[in-house]
């Protein structure tokens, strides 16, 4: 028993050997990003501050983890918590966004070799990602009319702009932190 089973194929095109302890760890830091997120209310006022610590902990898990859907795991995981009431979460769509931020890492890492190999552009993956919050919201204010208060105050660029500066600089830790880890590792 190494916690590792047998070699199983989700398709033909994604062949994976599934980790249990590996599945955890995804899990773990989809939860993790979450009970950040919800404890570290200061208020600045900014919008997407919390791109930092969020995209950082699932960008972590992305580059680190060889499954195709690894951040989609860590994002499945985080919007179960948001649905906790006592998490403090009020929009009743910020789990479908979790959902929709790790599906589009996972399909941009998988799909365009770039984002793999350079560190900017992986980066810039964060950041994109982090950016669904935002226009997400600004689909779901002009479908339904309801306003988020981050509109209200800033307009709608500047909520995306943000959070697309945010979750990059995120992302860019996590790239950053994983390097240091290999060369250590070496």
């Amino acid at each position: 028993m190494n916690g590792k089973s047998q070699l199983r194929t989700i398709s033909r095109a994604f062949p994976v050997s599934i980790s249990v302890l590996e599945v955890l760890f995804l899990v773990l830091l989809g939860v993790i990003a979450v009970v950040l997120r919800a404890k570290l209310r200061i208020p600045m006022q900014m919008p997407g501050r919390h791109g930092l610590e969020v995209m950082a902990l699932l960008m972590i898990g992305r580059k680190a983890s060889g499954l195709p859907i690894a951040t989609s795991i860590s994002t499945f995981a985080a919007a179960f918590m948001v649905m906790f009431p006592f998490m403090g979460f009020s929009d009743p769509s910020m789990p479908v966004i979790y959902i929709l931020m790790g599906i589009v890492i996972d399909v941009l890492y998988r799909f365009v070799r770039l984002f793999r190999e350079n560190i900017i552009l992986f980066s810039a993956l964060g950041g994109i990602a982090y950016m669904v919050i935002p226009l997400s919201r600004i689909v779901v204010h002009f479908t339904t009319g309801y306003i988020y208060p981050s509109f209200a105050r800033t307009g709608y660029l500047y909520p995306v702009f943000t959070h697309f500066l945010f979750g990059a600089g995120g992302a860019l830790l996590a790239g950053a932190l994983v390097l240091a880890a290999k060369k250590l590792k070496k």
